[in-house]
């Protein structure tokens, strides 16, 4: 899809003299004379009691401690140690490469493709 076919349709200039026959001709708006706001006719708004809130609290956050105590959490000592051997495993990649072309990492030239 397109941008086009979901723009709103963009509005004709008038010009001046259009203004003034556009203003003329639309009818102007008496205020509400009701100054009570009317209430929507909408759903009504559920309000739950105390105890039963806490006891949804509770089971959420025991739910929420349940599933993060599933997932392991990375240490310092980890990030550090992936750290090294990513470059290991690049220091190693670089050197097959040279083997290959003579040419080392830092002569490689990016080619953007079709």
């Amino acid at each position: 899809m397109r941008y086009y076919e979901f723009a709103i349709p963009a509005k004709p200039i008038l010009k001046i003299s259009q203004q003034k026959q556009a203003l003329a001709n639309t009818p102007t708006t008496t205020p509400p004379t009701n100054t009570q706001p009317t209430p929507s006719p909408s759903a009504p708004i559920k309000v739950y009691p105390r105890a039963w809130q806490r006891d949804w609290l509770q089971r959420h956050l025991a739910a929420q401690m349940a599933k993060s105590a599933q997932s392991i959490k990375p240490t310092g000592d980890d990030i550090a140690i992936a750290s090294i051997r990513s470059g290991e495993v690049q220091r190693a990649a670089d050197a097959v490469y040279q083997r290959r072309t003579g040419k080392t990492a830092d002569e490689r030239r990016w080619v953007k493709r079709d």
